[in-house]
């Protein structure tokens, strides 16, 4: 498998001749200090590993605020084999079934530990999980007293029929619980709670070691082994990092490398990206040393929760030619494959690579002001008061709390003209799309898209709303072929002596074009667990 110059070009991986000032030794190196990385290197720390942990940026980082675990205690074993092979359906059948078994199994305590090294709970098993089944009582089991919380659980039960808009499957009398805390609240999210467990580890472990603004920029080989890693520091030298036992790379995905990108995931090429300095360093390193990627068509993340408030209500949707184009009752995580065939658009928040051309992803939900009267079972959040829609409206409150100011794009206008004119879409086509579709609410069925009927609202009473929306790429979720030891495999399948990958790194744990959502945070939830089961079998756990 070759690696492009290009790709090589935008990552910080070195192929040049190296002068090494100084060599350190370690029995694991991690690269990467991220919802994987730190899991790896603090399980091996406390393990009794003398453990370096490298990160190219200044300090922790992760995305995002939701990580979820199977409990095992309140699952029956086949609910657990009827969630694998539940998610593997969603998967396209592409998923390795040996991961997402691994996952089942470890994901538990790898979330206690998670949790317990971030301050956020003093219980170090998850016990019957009756502390944290409510909202409340989890607020107040996880709370490290410094604004860190969970402050909200979506936890769930696999088992009678399991329904999402599009696809079902049956679980009969079987169960299978997954325990989904989230971390924060924004703009506080996972990336904090891992700093704090970087702290803790250290203050426990005189021999783990973290070196900030030191990216790895080669691997060390030993023959076929790999033996250590190369890393840069600030100041330009090279030190080598040998490691006895393994290197765990877990250095996220590749979603602003833009030759890789257009090479394994090119789905996501025309839209934005939620992250940055995400370019692909471990893929790429792993490659250098025999790994085999995982087949085209990589699996993409893009429901993106920050797009505006009310992020998947049924309301009417128009491009932003003011044309209506789908059936609002679709699913927000395939927005993304929708909007590919929609007009880009020059609005905020756009990529360097977008900021001439536009982006995809765009488009405007649309309801008017008898909102607050219609069947609060048609909503997917619940209802939204109007006094909380005013702060995602620019300048309606001076000092919003709770929002991403960058990301306030909700409007509220007395006539549609003047909506449109907030919104950047045309006042005629939109006014035509709106036409029509309140023709189709007084008929009582969408001959156009086929909408369920009773999520048909004839947009009428002003007020009228309007959300400019902007889908962006939350991540990329496929990578380096590895085994349910988190193992990098060559081409033969066999893995590579002294090397793992784990977290968005390492696959196919997914398989699909699209990431699954049936079960919150099962995206950090595989990063904490694999970047554990990488340490434990790196040292013979």
């Amino acid at each position: 498998m070759e690696i492009t110059k290009e790709e090589i070009a935008a990552s910080v991986v070195e192929t040049g001749e190296v002068t090494v000032s100084e060599v350190r030794e370690f029995d694991v190196v991690v690269v990467g200090a991220g919802a994987a990385g730190v899991p790896a290197a603090g399980w091996a720390a406390e393990l009794g590993a003398k453990t370096a942990l490298l990160q190219k940026e200044q300090n922790v980082v992760s995305q995002g605020n939701c990580g979820s675990a199977i409990i095992k205690s309140r699952s029956t074993k086949a609910g657990i084999e009827k969630w694998i092979h539940h998610t593997n359906s969603l998967c396209d059948w592409r998923a390795d079934v040996k991961q997402l078994r691994a996952y089942a199994e470890h994901s538990e305590e790898a979330m206690m530990w998670f949790l317990n090294r971030a301050g956020l709970t003093k219980e170090t098993e998850y016990g019957d999980g009756s502390k944290v089944d409510s909202n409340t009582e989890s607020a107040k089991l996880l709370n490290d007293g410094d604004k860190l919380c969970a402050f909200l659980c979506t936890s769930g039960d696999f088992t009678g029929t399991w329904k999402d808009r599009e696809n079902s499957y049956e679980y009969g009398d079987d169960h299978c619980y997954f325990w989904a805390p989230w971390v924060g609240p924004k703009p506080l999210n996972v990336g904090n709670a891992l700093r704090k467990v970087v702290e803790r580890v250290k203050e426990n472990c005189p021999d783990f070691e973290v070196f900030y603004q030191t990216p790895a920029v080669r691997l060390v080989m030993d023959g076929k082994r790999v033996a250590g890693v190369i890393g840069k520091r600030a100041d330009g030298s090279h030190v080598q990092f040998n490691a006895a036992k393994a290197v765990i790379l877990a250095t996220g995905d590749y979603t602003n490398n833009k030759a890789m990108v257009e090479r394994w995931c090119p789905d996501i090429a025309e839209f934005d990206k939620k992250q940055f300095g995400k370019t692909g360093d471990g893929h790429l390193l792993a490659i250098s040393a025999g790994a085999k990627m995982e087949n085209l068509g990589h699996t993409k993340m893009m429901h993106d929760f920050d797009s505006a408030l009310m992020w998947e209500e049924p309301f009417l949707y128009l491009n932003m030619n003011g044309e209506r184009f789908t059936n609002e009752y679709t699913g927000f995580v395939y927005m993304g494959n929708l909007l590919k065939f929609q007009p880009s658009y020059k609005g905020s928040m756009l990529d360097e690579e977008h900021r001439q051309s536009g982006s995809k992803g765009w488009y405007c939900t649309i309801y008017d002001d008898s909102y607050m009267s219609w069947p609060a079972d048609e909503f997917v959040s619940g209802k939204v008061s109007p006094a909380v829609m005013e702060k995602f409206i620019p300048g309606a409150v001076e000092d919003p709390k709770g929002v991403f100011k960058n990301l306030i794009d909700l409007h509220r206008c007395d006539t549609l003209e003047e909506l449109a004119a907030e919104l950047d879409i045309p006042y005629e086509t939109m006014k035509a799309s709106i036409d029509r579709y309140n023709a189709l609410c007084e008929q009582g069925c969408d001959t156009d898209f086929g909408k369920p009927a009773k999520y048909l609202h004839k947009i009428e009473k002003a007020p009228f709303w309007g959300a400019r929306k902007h889908i962006r790429v939350s991540a990329e979720v496929s990578g380096v072929v590895i085994n349910e030891n988190a193992q990098a495999l060559d081409e033969t399948g066999e893995p590579i002596p002294g090397l793992y990958c784990a977290g968005n790194l390492g696959g196919p744990f997914y398989g699909g074009a699209d990431y699954p959502f049936h079960q919150t945070g099962l995206s950090l939830g595989r990063c904490y667990t694999f970047g554990m089961i990488a340490a434990k079998h790196a040292l013979g756990v």
